[in-house]
Formats: structure tokens, sequence, C-alpha cells
């Protein structure tokens, strides 16, 4: 009888576990009121959420919800397949302690025209610590009970065992040279026995921490003793873009180089940015940027709780609509997510792509993409253009799962700079 009761158990684990009604495996935010969500190690304020498996590279998650009103979110941890599918391990094989917690850092606004409460995590914690290596999805639920999801974040815990060895190389494809970038890369494993490298081994790359434009599952091209080569031609090949478009909000007072107009009252402040070019048919220009990532800072207060909201005004110029696409407002601040919320209305008067939305002080860098109706592809080379020379941060996981094991490892992990 226990053993039948086990066995439902188990199945009934495995059909929750699998359910993707509520939610999804990608970086998202579901809830309109949630604001700001930033996800990274402890005091690296735009590095990639990437901690080790001992947990001695805390992760910090906060974010704001714009109400008074202090809500009751719990926290859960899903480990995931290299393809970013739940894995075949149970809760406690890799979770010591509770699976699921309530989140119990939390602080009000501080004389903000925009009140905010805002919330932080930090993992891992007393009550959860991960045990094992692999992909993980963070869920935050709103309601303890019904579990109503508001937030899901990738990070990825690695057990480092090999090094990463990565360079950048000529595309294959000689119509590819002027506007992209293509990595090799070779494993070296000397202290750990790999016996069938073709069926145990895999990696993913990602380009400035974008798993929605990643190359995962690769397999090796080849291997020889130690060592394991991703060596294609045309495979592992990424646009290279431009560089992102910057935003500095980190004070309201004054003017900086972005803003055409700042106008302040008592109840909000508008920003209205100069209006954006399109820049597909621009020839490359080199300036610094944070690979399209964002940062929370004021510096007009001390108080970080005193970092306030500011309504800005985008203006992509352009006399007519681009006909049969709509255009959108991206970066990491959103999740790259051409959402209904991001999507730019054109407007004759202005003569360009008008959106108004709600950024709190920080900095930002951000771009603008375009989709055809009734498609998915997001395209950025009518409004940002790509070129070879341009400076992006490439991710490189190795996964490994040996014969019989029930999960990926991260047995690797390398930042690699297009500019090295």
């Amino acid at each position: 009888m226990l053993r039948i009761i086990g066995i439902l158990l188990f199945a009934s684990f495995f059909s929750l576990k699998g359910q993707n009604v509520d939610f999804e495996y990608i970086d998202k935010v579901y809830v309109p009121t949630i604001k700001s969500v930033t996800f990274h190690p402890q005091g690296m304020g735009i590095a990639a959420p990437v901690s080790d498996v001992e947990g001695n590279i805390p992760l910090l998650l906060t974010f704001d919800e714009l109400t008074n009103d202090v809500k009751r979110f719990s926290y859960k941890l899903i480990h995931c397949d290299f393809d970013w599918r739940p894995s075949e391990l149970m809760e406690m094989e890799y979770i010591n302690g509770y699976p699921e917690d309530n989140i119990q850092q939390y602080s009000f606004s501080s004389k903000t025209t925009l009140p905010y409460v805002h919330y932080e995590l930090t993992l891992p914690n007393r009550s959860t610590r991960w045990t094992k290596s692999g992909n993980y999805l963070l869920i935050i639920y709103e309601d303890e009970t019904e579990k109503f999801p508001v937030i899901t974040k990738r990070f990825v815990v690695v057990n480092n065992l090999i090094q990463i060895e990565p360079r950048l190389v000529i595309p294959a494809n000689a119509s590819l040279y002027r506007t992209h970038q293509e990595l090799d890369f070779v494993v070296n494993h000397p202290k750990l026995l790999i016996r069938q490298p073709a069926q145990e081994i895999k990696a993913s790359v990602v380009q400035n921490g974008q798993w929605k434009n990643a190359i995962t599952g690769i397999s090796p091209f080849s291997f020889r003793n130690q060592q394991i080569i991703f060596d294609y031609q045309g495979k592992i090949v990424f646009p290279g873009g431009k560089e992102f478009r910057p935003l500095d909000l980190r004070t309201l007072w004054q003017r900086t180089g972005q803003m055409a107009d700042l106008i302040r009252t008592r109840s909000s402040t508008e920003v209205i940015l100069f209006k954006d070019k399109l820049r597909g048919e621009e020839p490359y220009f080199q300036n610094r940027d944070i690979n399209g990532r964002f940062f929370i800072e004021t510096q007009d207060q001390n108080n970080q709780l005193a970092a306030d909201y500011a309504q800005v005004v985008f203006n992509l110029y352009t006399v007519e609509p681009i006909y049969d696409k709509d255009v959108f407002l991206l970066g990491s601040f959103n999740d790259w997510s051409p959402s209904p919320e991001y999507r730019m209305i054109f407007s004759p008067e202005e003569k360009g792509y008008i959106l108004k939305k709600p950024i709190k002080q920080g900095f930002y860098d951000y771009a603008f993409a375009t989709r055809a109706k009734k498609e998915e592809k997001l395209d950025f080379m009518e409004t940002e253009g790509s070129w070879y020379e341009t400076e992006n941060e490439y991710q490189i996981f190795i996964y490994y799962r040996p014969f019989g094991a029930r999960y990926d490892e991260v047995i690797g992990y390398q930042v690699f700079n297009s500019r090295r």
C-alpha cells in the first residue's frame, strides 16, 4: 500500500512539475505592476546570474511593485536540463532545505513621486540551498495558496571541472563577413574522464545575456586526447549588431545628454528624449556600452529607496511608418520581450514611433527592433544594423550527462569578449 502511495505521489510530482500552463521557462514578468527586476551575483550589478555549486557566489533578485501595499510573495526553484525543460530530479535531490519559501525582505520607497514596495531575495539562503549544478528556473508567486506567477528568471549553477579556450574567427560564410561574428572554442578536461564526448557533452553560447537568441545543444565537432573541439564552419554565428543606445537617468534634477526636456512637478517627472534615428544604413561607430543591460542607481539621494520613476518618452524618428511591421523598444529591462506593453505607436505629428513608459532611475542600454505582422522573429537590421566590429560579450556553458545519469551537469563556464 505504501509503495502504491509513493508511486502516485511521484507521478503527481512530475505531472505538476511538467505543467507549462501558468508560467514559461523563460525570463519574464507576468504582472504590469512589477517593475525594475534585476537578478545578478551580489555586488556585480550587470553580471549574468551564474553561481557555483557550493553557493559561494550568492545571487540577488530585486524588484518593485508599484503600490503602497505589501504582498506576500513566495519563491520556488526548478532544476532544468540543458534545453530548459524540467529535469528528472525530484526536489529533494537538488535542494537542501525548503524548495519553496516566502520572500521576507521588503522596504517602502522614500519620498518618491511614484510609490513602490521594494523586494529582495538572496539565493542560496538559510532556508534553500542547491546541491546540484545545472540550469535552474526561479519562480516568484504572488499568492502562496493559488501560486499565481509574477516573475520567472533563469539562472545557472556551475561546477567548474574543465577549462574553455574560446576565440573569434572570420565567419565561414563570406556574405556574413562584415555583419556577423563566429566563435570556436576548445574544452580541456585533463582531470575529468569523459568516455563518450559526442553523446555526453553539449554546449550553449549566449550573446549579451540574451537566452532568446542563444545557440544551444551544440555537440562536439571532434575530440582528441583530453580535448573536445567545437570548431564548426558557420554554426556558432551571431549578428554583430551595433553598440546599444544609452539612457542615463541617474539624476532627475538636471538634463543629461539624452534628454531633450525634463519636466518636474510635485507629483511626477517626465523625461523627453532626443529623437533616435534609424541606424540600419549608418556605418559602425564605437562607443562604450553595457551590452544591453541596466543597473539601478540614483545620484540625487544617498538612499537607494529614494530612486524615483520618471515617465520617459522615446521617439524613433521616421517620416513614414515602417509598413506591415510593428516596432518595439527592447533591452534587458524588459527581458527583450516584444510585448504589447512595449510596442511603439507611429505619430504623424511627431514624425516617429512614440512610447511613454515609467522607468526607474539608473543607467540603461536599449535598442529598437521590428517584427513583421503575424510573425514571431525580431529584426534589428532596419532599426540598428549589424557590424562585425561591435563589442559583444559571450557566455559559454558546457553540459555533461554521463551514460546512465538523470540530469545535465554544468561543468564549465566562460565569459568571452569579442574585443579580446
